[in-house]
């Protein structure tokens, strides 16, 4: 079955820079050229994708994508389908409105392009001075705003010897994935040289090594299928070696993948030229399912070393390379190093097993209803009940019965309406232990879960809120759900002794199932960490009693300290608390009184008052916002920003009382300092 996963639809040939690798040899802004498709026509391709699947990726890409003034039409419109969304761009133009309206629109997540850690580097490579400072702007911009973000580094022969930094940076500019693409020498980089064979593998080792000891990012080789065959040699057993979601292995192009040209050509990926039809005179799943140049990378019969080779299931080498160069697509990938051994050819290994489950119209259609952050989860338990049944195909019945008893209907004191009391004559059980209250949630997170079908709104939150407590988190907020969304069940890396394993299970075993799905492999993960740091290689019972000792925040709080800042209000609660865990952990405590909640408090204030000094002001007033949107170039029309002091303002305004009380967190003794401050 081949299922169309990602699709790629060159929106344009205009771009504002002049990259050296361009596989399109995008042009300047203006000579985008007229047979671009309509809005309407890829309006219309989007219909017709999601008239068969709406679990397909849609990668709105180019040339520069941001350049089309329909983009954010064309967003809204797949992601009203079902759709997910996703825009390639170099980030340039990627400024805080652009953000704003494109996750308005319903963009999942962005790819932004970055080759160099060097601005120097970048730059030249990109062909236009100052890019560099633009992305990072672009993807800060992402992260302040909770879209999500994909980082895509292209290895050359230049930069090759920053891979290592490039997954540092990845993980602390709160990109979700790190994209390493290896180059095919087409259109504008042509004449460029490919990294050599040797350099290549020892690329691809890396990356396996990073992946396998870096859980919260992912690290994806694109364009190098032979990634799984490093994996394999590493680990036969490695979960690297699993097709992520579908059956097979090697590369996608053809098989779950394709790229839609700027004109409508379709050809099965951006590397191998060959046009096999066009939207404009053909349907498009016509052309998917009859491609000549498909079927042939569906049923290879591969040439040379690759035709010989016991990896050429879970490999099978790139099929653009050999084409690049002048020779087919079914000879042997040039990049590969690696020498065939005349083993039996290796099967790549399947997530379920070889019994496929379908699913009804109905089911799909209720599927499609669940948020993104549960769907994979309700996807697989549904399909391992309808295993457990002996049948093949889930129903909107095996739907229900789950929703009834796994997600809406057993919740603590809660009975459906026409269920009497169960009558009893044994002695009343004890009364359950208290729920803890119910967190704080954020405007954008409430309109978020509104959304969500009823049956499964009450185990939504209560996932939402569990997997919050755990992180010692104190509200629910987008950036937490954004996460849930695209959580992938992680592995354990290490091996457990029985009682660990006993013990992750007592610490887990009052949790909600669909909790579990995201707090396991956190507390795996630390449990694992502090293994490592002991120097083992297995976990042990006390290293699953260390987590649960330090907490996930790693910084312990006096209550009366918490309580404060859980009197802050919804727009700096959370602020407040991670950056009070911050100077905690950068002063080696371990427990935050109130004393250093003050401490940081004040700190906090008088680095404001120098600020507004600075404006001239010399009284504490709301003023400050004026001159500060005019003197301060982030903040002139930035809409966040706006909104965020109306909330502040909103806040002073309708809770301070006339001796100043009344303001929780910003209590008297804060108002009168900050005022006596401003006045020196």
């Amino acid at each position: 079955m081949n299922d169309l996963f990602i699709i790629a639809v060159n929106l344009t040939r205009r771009c504002n820079l002049a990259c050296a690798h361009c596989y399109m040899d995008a042009k300047t802004r203006d000579s985008g050229g007229p047979d671009e498709l309509t809005t309407g026509e890829v309006r219309g391709l989007l219909d017709e994708i999601a008239g068969r699947s709406n679990e397909t990726m849609v990668v709105l890409t180019g040339g520069e994508p941001l350049l089309r003034r329909d983009l954010d039409e064309l967003v809204a419109h797949g992601s009203g389908l079902g759709l997910s969304m996703v825009v390639g761009t170099n980030g340039v133009l990627l400024d805080e409105k652009r953000v704003v309206s494109l996750k308005a629109a319903g963009a999942m997540g962005m790819g932004i392009s970055l080759d160099s850690l060097d601005p120097q580097h970048h730059d030249g490579f990109r062909g236009c001075p100052g890019s560099w400072e633009k992305t990072l702007a672009g993807m800060e911009a992402c992260r302040r705003h909770g879209l999500p973000f994909q980082v895509h580094f292209s290895v050359t022969e230049n930069n090759a010897h920053e891979v290592q930094a490039m997954i540092d940076f990845a993980r602390a500019s709160g990109a979700h994935v790190l994209n390493i693409f290896f180059l095919v020498c087409t259109g504008r980089g042509e004449s460029m040289s490919d990294i050599t064979p040797a350099r290549y593998e020892a690329v691809l080792n890396q990356l396996v090594e990073a992946q396998e000891r870096t859980g919260d990012l992912i690290i994806r080789a694109r364009c190098a299928p032979h990634f799984k065959r490093v994996a394999y040699q590493r680990d036969p057993q490695s979960p690297l070696t699993r097709a992520q979601g579908y059956e097979g292995g090697g590369c996608l192009a053809g098989i779950h993948y394709c790229r839609i040209t700027p004109e409508g050509a379709v050809t099965a990926c951006p590397y191998i030229p060959d046009e096999d039809g066009s939207i404009r005179e053909t349907g498009f799943w016509e052309i998917w399912d009859k491609a000549p140049t498909f079927e042939l990378l569906r049923n290879p019969r591969l040439n040379g070393k690759c035709g010989q080779c016991e990896f050429q299931k879970l490999c099978g080498g790139c099929r653009a390379r050999p084409r690049a160069m002048g020779g087919t697509l079914m000879d042997a990938d040039p990049w590969c190093g690696y020498r065939p051994e005349g083993a039996a050819v290796i099967q790549p290994l399947e997530e379920e097993g070889c019994d496929r489950i379908t699913w009804s119209p109905e089911a799909q259609q209720r599927l499609s209803r669940v948020p993104g952050f549960l769907r994979k989860m309700v996807r697989k338990r549904a399909e391992s009940h309808v295993r457990e049944l002996g049948e093949r195909i889930v129903t909107t019945d095996h739907m229900a019965t789950l929703a009834s008893n796994r997600f809406g209907g057993s919740h603590p004191g809660m009975r459906p309406e026409s269920a009497p009391a169960p009558a009893t004559t044994e002695e009343p059980a004890p009364p359950p232990a208290q729920a803890p209250p119910p967190l704080a949630w954020t405007r954008e997170a409430r309109e978020y879960m509104e959304e969500a079908p009823g049956f499964l709104r009450d185990s939504l939150i209560q996932v939402a809120e569990e997997v919050a407590r755990n992180e010692g988190r104190l509200e629910v907020n987008m950036k937490l759900l954004h996460r849930l969304e695209g959580k992938e069940e992680a592995e354990r890396a290490l091996e457990w002794e029985p009682a660990a394993g006993q013990a992750m299970e007592k610490l887990l075993s009052d949790r909600q199932p669909q909790a579990r799905l995201f707090i396991q492999p956190t507390m795996e993960a630390a449990a694992e960490r502090e293994a490592r740091r002991r120097g083992a290689d297995v976990v042990a019972a006390r290293d699953v009693e260390k987590v649960v000792e330090t907490g996930t925040a790693g910084v312990e709080w006096d209550p009366d300290a918490l309580a404060r800042v859980q009197s802050a209000p919804d727009f700096n609660r959370a602020g407040i608390k991670k950056a009070a865990e911050f100077n905690a952990r950068r002063e080696g405590l371990e427990r935050i009184t109130s004393e250093d909640l003050t401490r940081y408090r004040n700190r906090a204030l008088m680095r404001a008052v120098r600020r507004m000094k600075g404006f001239g002001m010399n009284s504490l007033d709301f003023s400050a916002w004026e001159i500060a949107r005019e003197r301060v170039p982030r903040l002139k029309d930035n809409e966040q920003a706006a909104k965020r002091f109306a909330a502040i303002r909103d806040y002073v305004e309708s809770n301070q009382a006339p001796d100043g009380g009344g303001l929780g967190l910003m209590d008297r003794e804060l108002m009168e300092k900050m005022k006596a401050e401003m006045k020196k």
